[in-house]
């Protein structure tokens, strides 16, 4: 049989065009991850298969057969089952994970992958008398700071109905006027434009019990224009709630937002047979196109502060007010008796229950005298103490206790669970396995809705059980992105031994946690390694659609553009994309010229005010450099020598503790000794003196924070870590010595002299020292961002909790090591004035050499050295550069001079993200390869004195 010859053709150009394809994919660098041979419930409903899932850099890349080399790890899933990550839908607050990643734990044991967060009350939006000591009070602050953080598992937030009716109103019993209504209504518009995904109500909880229906309406429609909806705890859970039922939808409709029901329940055993009811009221709703849903979790027992077992209208006058009456006031605790136990049409936890304090389980006793009794009864409890059952009601009431009323029934549990608009909760989110939710449903919920409603009564079908926590829940949150195990997705993957799952807390001990859940993925990177949390984070705060990504930190920019340039501004806002950064100000210098200098992102979230090129912000240690050119003019002037003693010019008396002797060593330091870090402290064998406020104030009987001369004295009072001059070993203490040097020998303060004849003479008048409070805030400075907190070292709030990056060091006492704050433009003026040593208008080209000269004792200079209050670096190209970086919670900073004529300058006002503690070093290395490949500079010099 004969052959076309233009079959032949075809055949080969098509092998030929199939060659660069399959030589690239065995050329490929290996996948991050592959689950092999699972049973794979995929979300959808659809019955389990046996498949392979490649993840690679955060997303599902391929379903199928896959060889184990494609990837860089391996997970043999044999046995088990691969999912995809559960969604809590109601995870109560994503800021314990802000303050301790570990309390997440409970959430991966139970293969949770994402929260959804907000029940009334919501992380944001905070009081301006809250921002002292949390650090945000709008949601976009809020999110920048976890993304910062970095988390254990991924974060949808609703902004608060209580939260904000607090903020307007406070506690009262009233409806808000017309004004009112709208500083409410902001405050949604600000949360859903940050990437809330709706408004959350909790209506049985003063003071959100006081709304009416056409308030909450009036804020749910502000969601609604952003594409948000409504979740709502309803106003009524037992005797109301078929009438509760009918508000919420009342609400979404007039609205116009989807509704999201909270844990539906049927409370009281006089309330079970409504349950059916109330699926009939949702159903038919859903029927008419209304977009109602639910969620659930699988106890009997529900949870809420005891004080929830009162009548709100006694709230009215203030919580604490309220507590302090009940502990003397018999008359009210004997109306508030027969409130409970004679009437309804309000949420009578104590009707629901039966009158019966046997069936109320006292999880988290709180203050008073019954923290021995957490997991026992009412009843139990009043029994072992010989007291009245009511008195031990109300003493826990007065100590914020929290409890389990047993209220529900298994019935309708399960029918609730068959029911297909249904998904699951803990109501409790993320806490620590020490402390924090009494409820074990925190520890519990999943595991045990699969193990004892799916697989051992089988309620539902494994496959139904794992959509309806999976892909119908990440619709309700709007989490398009995930919930399937299915080819382009997010990686959000779970793998369990099914057969083995199992819930161990109780109510006795509810912290336990669940066994069974062997891996747990999110965003493509394991986080739960074989049941063991491995410390990773790589969740994120996953917006809502009112999020707009033209308005990211990434997506903003501000000064001059050039096409010249464009690979930096690409460098910088792809860095910043991945590593959430808020703000930044970069320069680039030349041979003396301002070639480049742009601000991106946020100076303050807060406000959307841009970072500006000309923003000023914490130098932190790149104050070093300019303290060293003070130090140099007053050696070239003969003030001073290299090798002068440091304490021959500074007296002080030391402050010896105990029996402490003067270490006669320090009489030995020297000027040289101080400019090098080689005076003898070494902070990681000790300690680092300028952070010991307080420690130093009360040695000095001063109070905190201590001042420089207190912590001089101090530190006079200690012995030296090794010999001056034997080693290098950075030192903030050595440059605060030199500031004081300079203040003794020219007579001015130390900013005084510096600002007259270091940077005024060379334009750069914007530079001053910075305050350690937001108050102290300078015009046209940014704001800085840190996730963390710490203990104020100031006496008016000592011990207090602050943010890192307000108060929990004193940044005055830092002038000369740490606290100048400058713009990029003006950083950049300093840099270049050493461009040309015969020309430098500050030093002579004798002390410019000087202050780069290493040290005597520096046989083999390394690639990287310290000389003068410069680091000094040569690369592998030989590139020969000094510079400097600065670095304290908040910010981050870098001065770079090299040997090409080029200054670079970066300044961010953050310096972690979840996976860097040191944004700098990352910046520095992507934009210095940007300047390296930009072969024109713009014919132009941005230095304002210039044009």
């Amino acid at each position: 049989m004969s052959f076309p010859l233009n079959r032949f053709l075809s055949l080969v150009i098509a092998l030929l065009a199939a060659m660069p394809s399959t030589v690239s994919l065995l050329a490929a660098e290996p996948a991050d991850l592959l689950i092999r041979g699972g049973r794979i419930v995929d979300g959808t409903g659809a019955p389990w298969y046996e498949a392979d899932v490649l993840v690679d850099d955060g997303k599902i890349v391929q379903i199928g057969h896959i060889d184990p080399a494609a990837a860089k790890r391996v997970i043999e899933a044999k046995g088990l089952v691969v999912a995809p990550g559960f969604i809590d839908m109601m995870g109560q607050s994503a800021t314990p994970l802000l303050e301790d990643p570990n309390t997440g734990i409970n959430l991966l044991t139970q293969g949770i992958t994402t929260i959804n967060c907000g029940e009334g009350a919501s992380a944001a939006p905070l009081g301006e008398d809250q921002l002292e000591t949390r650090g945000w009070t709008t949601m976009a602050e809020y999110f920048q700071l976890l993304d910062m953080k970095g988390l254990p598992v991924n974060v949808v937030q609703t902004v608060g109905h209580t939260q904000i009716r607090r903020l307007v109103l406070g506690e009262v019993d009233r409806r808000p006027n017309e004004e009112e209504l709208e500083r409410m209504k902001a405050y949604v518009d600000e949360a859903m434009d940050a990437g809330a995904i709706g408004l959350s109500t909790a209506l049985i909880y003063p003071p959100a019990v006081y709304a009416q229906t056409k308030e909450i309406a009036a804020l749910a429609a502000v969601a609604g224009n952003y594409g948000g909806r409504y979740y709502t705890h309803m106003r009524n859970e037992g005797d109301m709630l078929l009438e509760a039922i009918d508000e919420a939808i009342a609400i979404g409709d007039e609205g116009k937002v989807p509704v999201h029901i909270f844990h539906l329940k049927a409370a009281g055993r006089q309330n079970w047979g409504k349950m059916q009811l109330a699926i009939a009221r949702i159903k038919a709703a859903r029927e008419e196109g209304k977009q109602v849903t639910a969620d659930i979790y699988p106890y009997i027992n529900n949870g809420l502060g005891i004080a929830a077992l009162i009548h709100p209208r006694h709230f009215a006058m203030g919580r604490e007010a309220l507590y302090q009456k009940l502990k003397t006031d018999s008359a009210l605790r004997e109306e508030i008796k027969q409130e409970m136990l004679t009437t309804d049409g309000w949420e009578n936890w104590f009707r629901h229950v039966g009158h019966d304090w046997s069936k109320v389980v006292v999880g988290t006793p709180g203050k008073g005298d019954y923290a021995e009794f957490a997991g026992s009864s009412i009843a139990e409890i009043a029994s072992k103490k010989g007291e009245d059952p009511w008195d031990t009601f109300f003493n826990l009431v007065i100590g914020g206790a929290f409890v389990m009323p047993q209220s529900m029934t298994d019935a309708n549990l399960i029918l609730k669970m068959q029911q297909e608009f249904i998904s699951f909760c803990t109501d409790v989110g993320p806490v620590h396995d020490r402390g924090g939710a009494s409820h074990p449903r925190g520890f519990g919920a999943f595991p045990r809705m699969l193990s004892r409603y799916v697989r051992d009564l089988g309620a539902i079908s494994l496959e139904q059980a794992v959509a309806k926590a999976s892909a119908s829940a990440a619709n309700k949150v709007m989490a398009y992105d995930r919930g399937r195990i299915s080819v382009g997705l997010a990686a959000d993957i779970i793998v369990f031994d099914y057969d083995n799952l199992a819930e161990n807390a109780t109510f006795a001990k509810p912290h336990e946690p669940s066994t069974g859940m062997k891996y747990v993925v999110v965003n493509g990177e394991v986080v739960l390694d074989d049941e063991k949390f491995t410390g990773a984070r790589p969740g994120r705060v996953l917006r809502g659609p009112g999020y707009k990504k033209d308005k990211a930190a990434y997506a903003i920019a501000t000064g001059q553009s050039f096409e010249e340039t464009k690979a930096i501004d690409e460098t910088v806002q792809a860095v910043m994309k991945e590593f959430t950064i808020p703000g930044a100000a970069v320069a680039v210098t030349d041979h003396g010229r301002l070639v480049y200098a742009r601000g991106f992102g946020y100076a303050d979230l807060a406000t959307r005010q841009p970072v500006q090129p000309d923003s000023l912000f914490r130098l932190a240690s790149v104050s070093k450099p300019i303290t060293a050119v003070a130090i140099m003019q007053l050696i070239e002037q003969g003030k001073l020598s290299m090798d002068d003693k440091v304490f021959e010019i500074l007296k002080y008396e030391p402050i010896l503790e105990g029996k402490a002797k003067f270490d006669k060593r320090l009489n030995d330091i020297t000027i040289r000794h101080l400019l090098q870090h080689r005076g003898g402290w070494d902070r990681d064998k000790s300690f680092d003196a300028m952070f010991r406020s307080v420690d130093f104030a009360n040695l000095a009987q001063m109070p905190p924070p201590a001042d420089c001369d207190a912590i001089i004295r101090v530190m006079l009072g200690k012995p030296l870590d090794f010999d001056p001059g034997e080693r290098y070993a950075y030192s903030n203490l050595g440059y605060c010595i030199l500031g004081r040097v300079i203040e003794k020998l020219t007579g001015e303060s130390y900013a005084d002299y510096v600002q007259n004849h270091v940077l005024h003479p060379l334009g750069a008048g914007g530079m001053r020292i910075g305050a350690t409070h937001l108050p102290g805030r300078a015009a046209g400075e940014v704001r800085y961002y840190d996730p963390g907190f710490s203990r104020s070292v100031f006496a008016k709030n000592l011990g207090q909790q602050v943010p890192n990056a307000y108060g929990a060091w004193y940044l005055e006492s830092m002038d000369s090591h740490g606290a100048w704050i400058s713009s990029a433009i003006d950083l950049a003026r300093f840099g270049t004035a050493f461009d040309q040593p015969d020309k430098c208008p500050i030093l002579s080209a004798d002390s410019i050499e000087l202050m780069y000269t290493p040290a005597p004792n520096e046989a083999n200079l390394a690639a990287q050295h310290y000389v003068s209050g410069w680091s000094v670096t040569t690369d592998e190209n030989g590139m020969k550069s000094v510079g400097h970086g600065g670095s304290l919670p908040g910010t981050n900073t870098s001065l770079t001079r090299r040997d090409d004529g080029k200054n670079i300058v970066i300044l961010l006002n953050a310096r972690t993200s979840g996976n860097t503690s040191r944004l700098i070093n990352i910046m520095n290395d992507r934009v210095k390869e940007a300047v390296d490949h930009i072969e024109k500079w713009p014919d132009t010099d941005l230095f304002p004195s210039a044009n």
